[in-house]
């Protein structure tokens, strides 16, 4: 688990492992519902992130883009 700055707070980052797809469960530090989110590929070989079940693809896009950094950081 690790944590990351969002819009002025601190989510938790949990990551897991399902049938060979990684996604990660996010945390809020508010009443929001646990977001997952999980890293796709469109029809023309693009990356981007979406959120499982699909409706929160905003928070999806942007939590996404700091998930990648914090792992490239990491690497």
């Amino acid at each position: 688990m690790f944590e990351l700055d969002y819009n002025g707070s601190k989510i938790k980052v949990q990551e897991h492992t399902i049938a060979s797809t990684t996604v990660f469960r996010i945390a809020f530090p508010d009443s929001r519902k646990p977001l997952v989110v999980t890293s796709a590929t469109h029809s023309n070989y693009t990356d981007f992130w979406t959120s499982v079940p699909e409706g929160r693809q905003k928070e999806a896009e942007e939590i996404g883009a700091l998930i990648s950094e914090h792992l490239n950081k990491k690497s």
